[in-house]
């Protein structure tokens, strides 16, 4: 008789949001994101080429939200 065979337990990955973001200007991970949650605005920084800008949030929304209204206003032409 043998004995019984142990199911292997399989750890479901679950992934983080990130805090650092990937700058489209520069194409480095460098970009931090403030938020001013008195003001509704978080500030948008670059630490590579200095790209920067102020976008409007809402009181729910996190750092990915304001990252991605940040990417938006780029690529519209809006920041330079």
């Amino acid at each position: 008789m043998g004995r019984r065979k142990k199911r292997k337990i399989i750890k479901k990955v679950i992934r983080k949001i990130p805090k650092i973001f990937t700058c489209p200007k520069c194409g480095k991970v460098s970009i931090f994101v403030k938020i001013k949650k008195e003001e509704g605005k978080a500030d948008v920084l670059c630490t590579v080429c200095n790209l920067a800008g102020v976008v409007k949030l809402k009181l729910s929304e996190e750092p990915v939200d304001a990252y991605n209204e940040f990417i938006d206003l780029y690529y519209r032409g809006e920041l330079s």
